[in-house]
């Protein structure tokens, strides 16, 4: 009997969940966002003291505030793990020897300036973050992604 009232509020609640997503601006992973805001439209249900007001602004708040979790989340999740599997330093690495690799990074490495040298060994050798990098280097974090990628692309065209 619980699960067929919530699927009834579920049912009421669904324009106000595309409209919230809407709002949000969110332009991809629909299905993730809206099945996120369902459970929080599921919590908010439980939750809800009938003493405390209507529930729809309520259950408004609780859809709102987990997309915008989820949007934090994602971003979070973006900033930290990149992927990185068509750079060049990764992708031209030999397995054989350890001579040949350093070889082959010595030859990427020769054709590049010594600060993007540098640069490069911080953010893949050193592991740092590019939050880190914008401090160490003064710079935004966008202004070192595109670094990095100009960096990359001049490596690629010498090879």
């Amino acid at each position: 009997m619980i699960m067929y009232q919530f699927e009834e509020v579920l049912k009421q609640f669904e324009p106000m969940i595309t409209s919230t997503i809407r709002k949000c601006r969110i332009y991809k992973n629909h299905e993730h966002y809206r099945q996120s805001a369902r459970i929080a439209l599921w919590k908010a249900w439980e939750k809800y003291d009938q003493k405390q007001g209507h529930f729809a602004p309520y259950a408004y708040t609780c859809i709102r505030g987990c997309i915008l979790d989820e949007l934090k989340r994602e971003n979070r999740y973006e900033e930290r793990y990149q992927p990185e599997q068509d750079d060049i330093i990764e992708s031209y690495m030999p397995t054989s020897k350890e001579s040949d690799v350093l070889y082959v990074l010595e030859r990427l490495l020769n054709n590049i300036t010594k600060e993007d040298q540098q640069l490069l060994i911080d953010f893949y050798i050193f592991g740092y973050s590019n939050e880190e990098l914008s401090v160490k280097y003064q710079a935004s974090v966008a202004a070192l992604k595109k670094r990095r990628a100009r960096i990359l692309e001049k490596v690629r065209k010498r090879i």
